[in-house]
């Protein structure tokens, strides 16, 4: 069975008649320089924070109003139990009936001995510790490429 067709491409050695085709094309100037991307890095420092409020109350160490509230209190309970020996004092020194040789050397001894109180405390390492709070930031970075972005977020939702 043989198959005719009008058509020159069909025909044997078709493919020897080709003639070459060239293009035409204007001169183009190519600018291939390279521009850097913008790499900003920006970082925020760490921040600590120590809370001593443990430590500072068993330490025996009170803030500055309980301070003062304390300091106040104590001096007005000293003033008056030095009122009340004075009085006493006086009283014994007044009466006449109290016939002790030595009576102002007594109420000079007692008067040392009360005034030289001392107060020895020990302390050793606190039971509790410093509460840190550290807080690390992760670095911002952003990257600026020349040209179109195709990263941009479109801010319109897409449905």
């Amino acid at each position: 069975m043989r198959v005719e067709s009008a058509s020159p491409a069909l025909k044997p050695g078709w493919w020897r008649n080709i003639k070459p085709i060239r293009t035409l094309s204007p001169p183009v100037e190519v600018n291939a320089r390279h521009i850097p991307a913008e790499l900003e890095i920006r970082q925020r420092p760490p921040e600590i924070q120590a809370d001593w409020v443990q430590v500072w109350e068993e330490r025996g160490v009170r803030r500055h109003y309980t301070l003062i509230k304390e300091l106040t209190d104590k001096a007005q309970r000293e003033l008056a139990e030095e009122i009340v020996v004075k009085a006493r004092q006086g009283d014994e020194s007044a009466d006449l009936r109290n016939r002790e040789p030595n009576i102002f050397g007594r109420h000079a001894f007692e008067n040392y001995m009360r005034r030289s109180k001392v107060e020895v405390v020990l302390d050793a390492v606190p039971r509790f510790g410093v509460k840190f709070d550290v807080r690390v930031y992760p670095p911002e970075i952003e990257v600026r490429t020349p040209g179109a972005n195709r990263f941009i977020i479109d801010k319109v939702p897409r449905r």
